[in-house]
């Protein structure tokens, strides 16, 4: 089976760009250094706290875990230093936008770099030692004869976040990332990656992957999607994702 993963570099240099910022760098790179329990509280801020306000109050934060806000306290106490670089860090991004709609939309886009690229990294150290393996991103799928690009119209889905692909078992991955879900009106990236899983014949495991705990993602797809076959779809919540 041949695939590939076309990139799209216009979405790439995008990405590329909110990524040069110096405070995302910074989070990244703390995020990238933690497996875990660390990580799991760290992006546990950045899912559950999405305006300037939210990091001034955190223990009013309605759905940050408790356990989250246990660790951000001894964190302060103890004057931890990674957690307060990650914390000025953080509060230089979110408070360099105004806090209006159009700003909380203009965070947002620099917020969905978070998972997208913690998961494009963890896949290039996982497939390193694979010499003609493919690790890709912002990509468009060809399967065989199948291309996204000529077969499926942008407002049914072209891209996918993150792709693996290693020739020498045949066997691969699509991620689609978030850092919380915001898919209530794009069902049609829920049945992209079906699509994938079933011209690949399964060949291509398919993923959701968001920050948000996948008891959470559960509930908000069967929420917003009721009598939706989820079976066909793997879900990678927080948990899950702190141990890839």
């Amino acid at each position: 089976m041949h695939v590939d993963f076309p990139v799209d570099e216009k979405a790439l240099r995008f990405i590329e760009s909110l990524e040069s910022d110096p405070d995302v760098r910074a989070l990244l790179s703390i995020l990238l250094e933690r497996r875990g329990k660390d990580f799991y509280n760290y992006a546990s801020i950045i899912c559950f706290c999405y305006r300037e306000e939210d990091l001034m109050n955190l223990p009013d934060v309605k759905h940050l875990p408790r356990k989250v806000k246990s660790w951000i306290k001894r964190m302060s106490f103890e004057k931890d230093r990674t957690y307060l670089h990650f914390f000025k860090h953080l509060f230089s991004l979110y408070s360099s936008f105004s806090q209006t709609e159009k700003g909380w939309e203009e965070l947002g886009k620099f917020r969905s770099v978070f998972p997208e690229s913690y998961i494009y990294h963890r896949m290039k150290e996982k497939y390193a030692s694979r010499k003609r393996a493919i690790v890709r991103r912002e990509c468009f799928v060809v399967i065989d004869g199948w291309d996204s690009r000529v077969h499926r119209t942008k407002e049914e889905g072209q891209k996918i976040d993150v792709g693996t692909w290693d020739p020498d078992v045949e066997r691969g991955e699509c991620f689609e990332c978030k850092v919380k879900i915001y898919i209530k009106e794009k069902e049609h990236q829920l049945e992209f990656l079906e699509t994938i899983k079933e011209i690949s014949k399964g060949r291509l495991s398919v993923y959701l992957a968001s920050f948000a705990p996948k008891r959470v993602v559960l509930n908000q797809l069967r929420s917003f999607f009721p009598g939706r076959d989820l079976s066909k779809i793997a879900i990678l919540g927080l948990e899950e994702i702190s141990n890839l």
